[in-house]
């Protein structure tokens, strides 16, 4: 069990932290930079984790809204409808993920705001 959540977690440091893509890592970061900032203190982890979470989801929204067109898309496809396409489209993802998975996006969202608020903590002194 305890293996199996620490894969999950690895994994997801891989693909959202270590890939290649760079549009994604910033989205990433940038959550974890905002949550990191507005915590005052360190009881705050659970709602500053969960905060960085939904500025992460919103951004990776966003990312496919305002994307340049693909192939498939007509020319009459305009911004709201790729809203539209985009919101169903991520809560069918969200809806399809695995408990274990939320969890460990979690947890690595956590551990980097924990890291980044210590250093933070370490430099106001």
């Amino acid at each position: 069990m305890l293996e199996t959540i620490v894969n999950d977690v690895v994994n997801i440091f891989e693909g959202v932290f270590l890939s290649g893509d760079v549009v994604a890592l910033l989205i990433a970061f940038g959550s974890v930079i905002v949550a990191t900032l507005m915590m005052q203190r360190s009881t705050q982890i659970g709602s500053m984790t969960l905060l960085g979470l939904v500025l992460f989801v919103i951004g990776g929204y966003l990312r496919g809204v305002f994307r340049g067109p693909v192939p498939e898309e007509t020319a009459a496809s305009t911004t709201a409808n790729r809203a539209v396409n985009q919101l169903e489209y991520s809560w069918l993802e969200f809806m399809d993920l695995q408990a274990g998975t939320l969890l460990a996006y979690f947890i690595a969202f956590m551990v980097l705001i924990l890291i980044l608020f210590g250093l933070k903590s370490m430099l106001a002194r």
